[in-house]
């Protein structure tokens, strides 16, 4: 319970910074597959520049497709209900 609250905290510390920076307009380009030795995707991590410093944020399979497949903003990628900061 105590991680997942962290967790919460510091995603919403990451949408406090997004926003005073002005950067939930701005396109995500930098992503990777997750992929395991046997080839089966299991999600993406995404990258979220800010002035300070890099964020990581996971997506599980399959609703990573669905994000690869449009124009992915920084704000709808942390608004996503299976996103996971990875600290």
């Amino acid at each position: 319970m105590v991680i997942l609250a962290k967790q919460i905290d510091t995603m919403q510390q990451l949408i406090q910074l997004v926003e005073k920076e002005k950067l939930g307009s701005q396109l995500v380009t930098q992503h990777t597959l997750i992929i395991d030795d046997k080839q089966v995707s299991h999600g993406a991590l995404f990258f979220v520049k800010t002035a300070r410093k890099t964020f990581k944020i996971m997506v599980p399979s399959p609703f990573h497709e669905a994000l690869l497949a449009g124009k992915l903003t920084v704000q709808s990628l942390m608004k996503h209900p299976e996103a996971m900061l990875l600290s």
